[in-house]
């Protein structure tokens, strides 16, 4: 074998972390890498002076059969040039070594895998100004056999001067050589690059490239996620998104709800009950509160929760090529501490790949076991035996490019070389020993994988990297860790400083220590009894899974999940109007909306106690909550409280209730600004406040009839102490929204009964229908007119003839309309149309979604169309998604005669713009647009500017986020256009659009979007 060359000059050591790994190639992307400049950079030079060899290696994973992988060509006459490339698969080089005529050509006589790494070899010769020079070109693949061509007839050649090596594909601003064969972009990952000595670090040294990316591993394909985590992966990394009470890489940790450890010490559940502080290094004790100074520190490894004990170095920034190791330990007295224990480990990302470099040093079956990868293999060396009589072992290991070595004790020193031809160690990992901060072994790469951590003291690790160098301490500054976690001093136990009570015993491991209690007893001291619901307790409760169990002074009582009656919540309960009971914290929460420049609420209930709370929303779920709204009962009568930020304000009915169950009662509540009305059964309360604030900031749920902990209510919301409501809750609408009182519409609620215990409940059965109980099911007796299960379908839409996905709408003449498609008109939507001008009847609608709205600029927006009408009201075009009040929103419609633009860039803000100086509802075109310049809009009605406004000189909302949707003349049936703009406009668009533009200069086309019941407009009226 001719021996490699070593260039003269510094490495440059791989820097990660800007988030490139190692780079994917699309087929229209390149790299730049710099060559060797001259020949004379070569300290040695192999064989004889006519000719010199270069050896390329790299690893490659292809998509494809075609495609460029390394080109290269000299700078001065462009004679000399080399290309690797694929055909069909097969691995095939062009290396052109003199004139034109020695162009030499080998293709492999096979195909390499795809989608999987394989290593290359190329070597090459390069002729320097002699007869007796030759070219030649070597190549072989995954392993194969090499293949080579001479060509010895070369005439006199110049040196070479390769400069740049390019990989992927070919620059458009360079010239290739005509021989050099077809360049195809190649597509497919390239993972290590080495040319003689010299080790690549592909991304970092590359002078220039173009539309690079990260080489995708399927991740999630090898790791799996512990205790029903999900694993989550892009080209870069995977990450397990971990249930509640769960943590770790993988999931693979249980966590406390609420850590008493302090000093950033790892909390681990013991039980449902108590908990366990892994303290961080230097720290000691119950909670990690006491420090500890460590000089020689002491490793418990891998303890009963999955964690080891470990310290944590920063990153050996030298040891690419040459390192020297000693250390000396004491192993602690138990058959585990040598059966398969990690004493040190650094490398890559730890993905667990045979490719990632890494250097660790561990005992297995009794030998210390020393192993490194250098990104084309694993190289191992094992010891001899330990002489376990002697107390203390010594340990020196070193490596120098390839070849490694290892010396235990007074063992004979053994050495090794690694596979592959790559030298340098590339490692960006922290410098860890005795474990790794999450010890899972499918975390660590092959070769390292040591299934426990080490136990026992370590008294030195020193390292140089230098022959002639002198050894230092790790760390910076040398001997101290970054982190580190169980870790004490050798020889000094944690229990003297503690005592258990009530017979409990002390147990410890390094600097982590707890009490082990008698049956009855818990706690960190075993001082506090084991109550009836604590899973220690024998016998154990009763309650059914989901319940949650509720200590008493003589037993327990089980707080039963929505769905679920009886002693133990064992009974499965359909909920179709609720029961509450006050007296077993009885609530139900819905999830929320925004409610913050109104909110109207309708609620009936029926009472049986004279207090209670019956509605309750808040900005924090907290005594101290911010903003709230309550509605409660206050000695039979009913009071709304609600605070905006600066005062509370109070409505009280003058009437009270009938508390004995007989009467359902309607409540309509709310406020408008910081002016609120309590309506009670038609009898209404109004206050007109005064208070700066208006908006009404809320983030919990809503909750009825009570709350889960009445420790949670603002006390300024109710009159006197909280208590839940009793009795039945029928109806709570909220902003026109209604919720849904049962067991499956609720988000969450305990101890929920139902007021009748039937399935009947008050709108079971829609259109005044009449709910029959059947057993445990339900049946409804229907009107004439409509029919279904629940008689929410019209019996003259039951067997309609409307065509083409159209709508069947029942009128009020016991027959139906069929409202069409975009394209279908006629009775039935029978007959095809085609149109440009959209002609509306005040209950039609587009939608039009725009098909570049990821690509869009949303700080710049604009919009413009021809419409006529013949009506003063009406919404012309709403472009946000319409779902909630705080959606992103530009409007332009009629309101009272006048032009209205309206826009909320945010925050719910809605800013209404007025132009009045035109007549609108002559059945006359207007072209009117409208610019959006981030806070800033302007209009244009027939082509004069009408409104120059900046919404917000502060710019603190500037993007328009419509999500890609837009209406034109009113939304879908059933969505009122008052209730669905908050007022802004009153009702849909009654006339004709045309000539709509939205963002660019393309036209729409409205026939081919979403919509009902619109009509041609192209005839003249």
């Amino acid at each position: 074998m001719i021996p490699f060359c070593i260039p003269c000059g510094k490495y440059r050591v791989e820097s990660y972390g800007a988030g490139l790994l190692f780079p994917s190639f699309s087929g229209n992307s390149y790299l730049e890498l710099p060559f060797f400049i001259t020949l004379d950079e070569f300290t040695c030079v192999p064989g004889k002076e006519h000719n010199r060899t270069v050896t390329i290696y790299l690893t490659i994973k292809t998509n494809t059969l075609n495609g460029t992988i390394l080109y290269s060509s000299e700078k001065n006459t462009g004679q000399q040039f080399l290309h690797l490339f694929l055909m069909d698969g097969r691995p095939t080089v062009k290396y052109g070594c003199g004139s034109s005529h020695n162009i030499l050509t080998l293709s492999a006589n096979y195909s390499i895998n795809t989608n999987a790494f394989i290593p290359i070899t190329i070597r090459y010769t390069i002729p320097v100004g002699s007869s007796q020079s030759v070219c030649m070109i070597e190549v072989t693949a995954d392993g194969k056999p090499p293949i080579l061509k001479k060509d010895t007839e070369i005439s006199h050649v110049s040196q070479v001067h390769f400069e740049s090596m390019y990989l992927g594909h070919i620059p458009e601003d360079v010239k290739i050589h005509k021989n050099a064969g077809h360049v195809y972009g190649f597509n497919g990952c390239i993972q290590e690059l080495q040319v003689n000595n010299k080790e690549f670090f592909i991304i970092d040294e590359a002078l220039r490239g173009k539309n690079i990316e990260n080489c995708h591993v399927p991740w999630c394909a090898r790791h799996l996620c512990h205790n029903n985590g999900t694993c989550i992966s892009d080209s870069e990394n995977w990450f397990c998104e971990c249930p509640s009470l769960y943590s770790g890489r993988m999931c693979q940790f249980a966590t406390c709800e609420n850590s008493p450890c302090g000093n950033g010490a790892t909390c681990v559940p013991k039980s449902r009950t108590d908990s366990l502080c892994l303290c961080p290094y230097g720290r000691s004790g119950l909670l990690c509160t006491e420090a500890v100074n460590i000089t020689q520190p002491r490793f418990s490894g891998t303890d009963a929760f999955g964690y080891t004990s470990f310290l944590a170095y920063s990153r050996i920034p030298d040891i690419g090529f040459d390192y020297e190791f000693h250390l000396k330990f004491q192993l602690a007295n138990n058959h585990s501490a040598l059966q398969n224990n990690l004493i040190f480990f650094t490398g890559q990302k730890g993905h667990g790949l045979d490719s990632d470099d890494f250097l660790a040093v561990g005992l297995r079956e009794g030998s210390v076991v020393y192993t490194y990868n250098l990104g084309a293999g694993t190289a191992s060396i094992s010891s001899d035996p330990l002489d376990l009589s002697l107390g203390i072992h010594t340990v020196r290991l070193g490596r120098f490019f390839q070849m490694g070595w290892l010396k235990v004790d007074d063992h004979k020193n053994k050495s090794i070389i690694s596979p592959g031809r790559l030298v340098g160690l590339n490692v960006v990992s922290q410098f860890y020993v005795g474990g790794y901060s999450e010890y899972t072994p499918d975390l660590l790469p092959h070769g390292a994988d040591f299934k426990n951590g080490f136990q026992g003291c370590i008294f030195t690790i020193q390292v140089r990297t230098e022959k002639n160098g002198h050894f230092r301490s790790l760390g910076n500054p040398e001997g101290h860790p970054d982190a580190g976690r169980s870790i004490s001093q050798c020889d000094v136990s944690p229990c003297s400083l503690m005592k258990c009570s009530n017979g409990g015993t002390c147990v410890e491991s390094a600097s982590t220590v707890h009490c082990d209690c008698l049956p009855g007893w818990k706690g960190e001291l075993c001082t506090e009894t084991v109550s009836t619901c604590d899973p220690e307790h024998d016998p154990p409760h009763h309650c059914s899974k989901g319940a949650t169990c509720v200590s008493m002074p003589h037993g327990y009582t089980c707080s039963c999940p929505l769905g679920t009656t009886g002693i133990h919540c064992e009974q499965a309960l359909s909920i179709s109007d609720p029961s509450f009971r006050s007296h077993e914290l009885s609530w139900m929460s819905f999830a929320s909306f925004r409610i913050q420049k109104k909110t109207h609420i309708q609620l009936q209930f029926q009472p049986l106690s004279a207090d209670g709370i019956l509605f309750y929303v808040a900005q924090h779920l907290k005594a101290q909550s911010g903003d709230f709204l309550c509605i409660s009962l206050v000695n039979g009568s009913v009071q709304l409280r609600y605070n905006l930020g600066d005062r509370t304000i109070i409505l009280e009915t003058l009437q009270k209730v009938t508390i004995n169950g007989s009467i359902w009662h309607v409540i309509k509540a709310g406020r408008v600004g910081a002016e609120g009305y309590l309506d009670l059964d038609g009898i209404n309360v109004t206050e007109k406040a005064n208070a700066k604030m208006s908006s009404l900031d809320t983030n919990t749920d809503f909750y009825v009839g009570g709350m889960p902990s009445l420790n949670l209510v603002n006390p300024m919301s109710i009159a006197n102490e909280p208590t839940g409501f009793q009795g039945c809750v029928r109806e709570v609408i909220i902003n026109n929204q209604e919720l849904k009182l049962t067991e499956l519409g609720a988000k969450s609620g305990a101890n929920v009964g139902d007021c009748d215990g039937t399935p009947c409940g008050y709108k079971v059965c829609r259109n005044r229908g009449e709910c029959i109980v059947n057993g445990t099911t339900f049946s409804c007796k229907c009107l004439p007119h409509w029919t279904g299960n629940t008689c929410n379908q019209s019996v003259h839409c039951s067997n309609n003839l409307c065509l083409h996905q159209s709508l069947c709408i029942p009128d009020q003449s016991f027959s139906y309309n069929c409202f069409c498609a975009l394209g279908w008109v006629g009775k039935y939507c029978e007959n095809k149309t085609s149109f440009s001008t959209a002609k509306f009847m005040g209950n039609s609608y587009i939608k039009y979604i725009d098909p570049d709205y990821r690509m869009r600029n949303l700080q710049f927006t604009t919009i413009s169309l021809n419409f006529s009408t013949t009506e003063t009201e009406g919404l012309i075009v709403w472009i946000g998604k319409a779902q909630k009040e705080e959606n992103d929103f530009l409007a332009i419609g009629l309101h009272n005669q006048s032009l209205k633009i309206a826009v909320n860039l945010g925050k719910s803000i809605s800013v209404p713009m007025i132009y009045s100086n035109g007549t609108f509802f002559c059945n006359k075109w207007h072209h009117v647009s409208v610019i959006q310049n981030q806070t800033v809009i302007k209009a244009y009605l027939d082509n004069n500017l009408i409104l120059l406004e900046d919404t917000d000189p502060h710019k603190k909302f500037v993007d328009l986020n419509y999500d890609g949707i837009s209406y034109l003349g009113g939304f879908e049936y059933g969505r009122k256009v008052n209730t669905v703009t908050q007022e802004i406009f009153k009702r849909d668009f009654v006339g004709k659009i045309k000539d709509v533009f939205f963002q660019d200069s393309k036209k729409i086309e409205l026939i081919k979007s979403e919509g009902y019941n619109v009509f041609n407009g192209d005839e003249q009226n």
